[in-house]
């Protein structure tokens, strides 16, 4: 799938180019790395949503995907193959 990153940080996050004191642990990171590789290497929306370590749902207007129990990557599925990551949330906040 084509990965857009809706701001210049989440970018940062996915290539490790970030300074300073982070609002993520490194390992909350290196798995984000993780998820989002795995969506790149999908097809479809459907592909992602066999995989259960994901746990896609759909989330209000838009998307998400686990990182772990506690957090989320919130995305936009853009039809038919882009998908543009929004943000990394806590889950149920």
């Amino acid at each position: 799938m084509k990965i857009e990153f809706k701001s210049v940080e989440w970018l940062n996050y996915y290539m490790g180019n970030y300074l300073g004191k982070q609002r993520f642990s490194e390992d909350i990171l290196k798995k984000y790395r993780d998820k989002i590789n795995i969506i790149i290497e999908a097809i479809t929306i459907n592909d992602l949503s066999k995989i259960k370590s994901l746990n896609i749902e759909k989330y209000q207007q838009h998307w998400s995907a686990r990182i772990n129990d506690q957090y989320r990557i919130e995305f936009e599925y853009i039809k038919p193959d882009k998908i543009v990551i929004l943000k990394i949330s806590k889950h149920y906040e």
